[in-house]
């Protein structure tokens, strides 16, 4: 089944500017991460594509858990899957922030014993990679830009807060977000204006990370995290203490079966939301989806509205009230 909503059924004669300005700068900054990415695989390709002592060609075999049998398979050369490999694992410790947690986890991977029995031993592996990391940094590097704007829970990076809103993981993720976002968002700000249409995006924004990094602060290994959904949340729940009756037009397809149905904004909400907390919950699988970010983001958008927004959700009422019965009076006249 495929369903999601594509339309609030509100008529405005305000223009979305800075929802717009939003998902265009979402979509430039996921192009500058493919860059960036791209430009860090052809630099650790260079990199392993030059001549290392065979000491270091025996850590990388080891780190990469490479036997003789995998290195010939389909007739592949030994050289060339090494190259490789040195790709995998200096592209996964250059662009982690914490490059020293991933040689470590490299560092587990190997067999106690079998390290006994070689010449080279976890310190001098250790030291190899640290020292390899070293030039290779040095050659020239760029820092990979998904990294730099991400968002580690236990950073309490105001700035990264803001800038892990824009990034995204891929093309899915992006496009899935912006939809969802575009859906609800562009009401809020003609609704809203401009000023209060930013104080509650950079709200959502770093309410949601905060309260990320409140709930994995016991974690040591809590996951970075990146995209809009949070914010995306946060405007459905804006938008529910709003207008929780306005209903929200949404495309449903099931096989060979496909219908626009109108759906109210509070039990739109109460699905989604509700999916989020079962997720969370009951869950093992949840790949990669930060339910966590996507829960807060409902709560707090909600908790926005009834803080700040009671007087314009009266005045809108009232203009709802003015343009319903101006629109029956039109129709009688028509008719």
């Amino acid at each position: 089944m495929f369903f999601f909503p594509f339309r609030v059924d509100l008529n405005f004669n305000r223009f979305p500017l800075l929802t717009i300005l939003v998902c265009l700068v979402c979509i430039y900054v996921f192009i500058q991460q493919g860059v960036s990415s791209k430009n860090i695989v052809a630099a650790t390709k260079s990199f392993c594509e030059k001549k290392h002592d065979r000491i270091f060609w025996i850590v990388i075999k080891k780190v990469s858990m490479v036997n003789n049998s995998e290195s010939t398979q389909n007739g592949r050369k030994i050289n060339e899957l090494f190259e490789n490999e040195c790709n995998d694992v200096f592209y996964n410790i250059h662009t982690s922030k914490h490059p020293d947690a991933v040689i470590d986890k490299y560092i587990e991977r190997l067999d106690a014993n079998a390290i006994r029995k070689d010449a080279i031993n976890i310190i001098h592996i250790r030291g190899m990679l640290e020292e390899k990391l070293r030039e290779f940094r040095l050659s020239g590097v760029e820092q990979d830009l998904t990294t730099q704007i991400m968002y580690e829970p236990h950073s309490y990076n105001l700035k990264n807060m803001i800038t892990a809103a824009f990034a995204h993981a891929d093309w899915d993720h992006l496009l899935g977000n912006l939809f969802f976002f575009f859906a609800f968002a562009a009401s809020i700000e003609m609704i809203l204006g401009m000023l209060r249409y930013v104080f509650i995006f950079s709200s959502l924004a770093v309410g949601t990370h905060l309260t990320y990094s409140l709930v994995m602060v016991n974690i040591n290994e809590a996951a970075a995290t990146l995209g809009l959904s949070g914010v995306v949340m946060g405007m459905i729940g804006v938008f529910v203490y709003l207008m929780p009756k306005v209903n929200i037009r949404c495309f449903l397809w099931l096989i060979v079966f496909f219908k626009v149905v109108r759906i109210p904004a509070w039990l739109l909400a109460v699905v989604y939301i509700g999916w989020d907390i079962y997720s969370l919950v009951f869950s093992d699988a949840q790949s990669g989806t930060n339910f966590v970010v996507h829960i807060a983001g409902a709560t707090i958008g909600f908790g926005l509205g009834l803080i700040f927004l009671t007087d314009r959700k009266e005045e809108l009422m009232e203009e709802m009230r003015i343009y319903q019965e101006t629109e029956k009076k039109r129709l009688n006249i028509e008719e």
